[in-house]
């Protein structure tokens, strides 16, 4: 882990938001995997499917599962800061750079 050219910047695991993103993403990631390496292990060793016969008993999933993962969730607006923050500008100086536009 220490490359000088790394992929992805250890410090953004650091970032709370980040850091539950990339374990829940891999958990699901394993999920799946397991239940398809577990769904073709009981169908070739339980009920003695051939290879061929469980890979194409898994098809039908395959036809659904691809065409519906091209289609995105709607985004969520980010939560709106209340109280104190809600007055505050993010950037310094942004809203008065902002007003001589107008």
């Amino acid at each position: 882990m220490s490359s000088r050219h790394l992929i992805l910047d250890r410090r953004l695991f650091v970032l709370r938001g980040f850091r539950a993103g990339a374990i829940a993403f891999t958990s699901q990631f394993m999920a799946v995997f397991g239940s398809t390496l577990v769904g073709l292990q009981f169908l070739q060793l339980i009920l003695g499917y051939s290879p061929l016969k469980s890979a194409l008993a898994f098809l039908p999933v395959a036809t659904v599962v691809l065409p519906v993962s091209q289609f995105p969730l709607p985004a969520q607006p980010p939560p709106r800061p209340q109280g104190r923050a809600a007055r505050r500008s993010a950037v310094p100086g942004r809203r008065h750079a902002l007003a001589d536009r107008v």
